[in-house]
């Protein structure tokens, strides 16, 4: 038996602007999907999982089927399927699969699911030489075309890469990335992702927003135009996209430069800059206000707090850590530690 795992990924800034350009920044978590799996001389994989599901499939058989739609058995196929059309020849295997990821804690486990099936199937028949863009690339097509969810390829690269990492999409097909050596152990805090939820929906929603204020910009993808040309048009544009739409682009530019900018505080090993970037208030924050201010007054002033898609992600020092999730918990708020 041979072990896989896929760490869940954690976005700190630029969530949401892969598909218009822009720049994001975050790191695997320490908590994820874990794999033990083998060989098993046959054309039919095999999975175990308590989580997912148990289920045979057939290397062969890797057409899309509408009756699989959002269920793990799909990004399976749809995986092996990337493979044999890269023309990568591989095996059968058994794989028992054992999900850390707690249910309704809005972490992707599809999309960290998707990297760790690439990572086995790298790990017992490629020895490891997949690269992790390609590993990415497979999970979203597999999440797209078969699980039936909108996926992000920075959540599958920080899975695939591992560590912190920060990426640059102004090439949408072939990103720029890069893993920056960090030791949060070393940091004094505990990051905590507060809130439940399934966000997809509202994730195509302001895809299509933002894609609609750039088209009205002039342009194909909003990082093609910079955030000065974007304020300087930005009462006609909320006349002609709406109020949601613009405030959304607003909060791209955000995004953008701030995950730029926390790259080069992790570059220097400034963690104390990072937090203090990391507490600056945002556009997007009152969609769970209660969730956060709730968080804010129990940290205080040392520890941070930011809110993206109706979540809630905490820097929490760790003296305090424990009685931060006792009282969280108490207030009936989904609370998971992932760094």
């Amino acid at each position: 038996m041979f072990e896989f795992f896929a760490g869940a990924a954690v976005l700190f800034f630029g969530n949401g602007t892969e598909q218009q350009g822009g720049c994001v920044f975050g790191a695997e978590s320490e908590i994820g999907i874990r794999a033990f799996a083998t060989p098993n001389g046959t054309d039919t994989v095999k999975i175990e999982s308590e989580e997912f599901g148990s289920f045979e499939i057939e290397i062969g058989d890797t057409e899309p089927k509408a009756e699989e739609a959002e269920k793990f058995s799909a990004i399976v196929r749809g995986v092996m399927n990337c493979f044999i059309e890269s023309g990568n020849i591989f095996g059968g295997f058994d794989a028992k699969i054992r999900s850390e990821i707690p249910a309704e804690s809005g972490i992707s486990a599809a999309g960290t699911f998707s990297v760790l099936v690439g990572k086995i199937i790298s790990g017992l028949f490629f020895e490891k030489s997949v690269p992790p863009l390609r590993l990415a690339q497979f999970g979203k097509i597999a999440l797209e075309n078969y699980f039936g969810k909108p996926a992000c390829l920075s959540e599958g690269i920080i899975s695939a890469l591992g560590g912190t990492v920060f990426m640059d999409f102004s090439e949408l097909d072939m990103p720029y990335f890069e893993k920056i050596p960090f030791d949060y152990g070393k940091t004094g805090y505990s990051l905590a992702l507060l809130g439940t939820g399934d966000f997809s929906e509202d994730y195509t929603e302001e895809q299509k927003d933002l894609g609609f204020v750039a088209w009205n910009m002039g342009h194909t993808f909003l990082s093609e135009a910079d955030e000065a040309e974007f304020v300087a048009q930005f009462p006609i544009l909320r006349q002609k996209c709406g109020e949601k739409a613009v405030f959304r682009a607003l909060r791209f530019y955000e995004e953008f430069r701030r995950a730029s900018e926390e790259f080069e505080t992790f570059l220097n090993g400034d963690f104390e800059k990072f937090l203090e970037v990391f507490r600056e208030p945002s556009e997007n924050e009152g969609e769970n206000s209660e969730v956060f201010d709730f968080a804010k007054s129990l940290i205080g002033e040392k520890g941070a707090v930011k809110e993206f898609s109706g979540k809630v992600l905490a820097f929490v020092p760790e003296e305090s850590a424990a009685e931060f999730a006792e009282k969280t918990e108490k207030r009936g708020i989904g609370i998971v530690f992932l760094l």
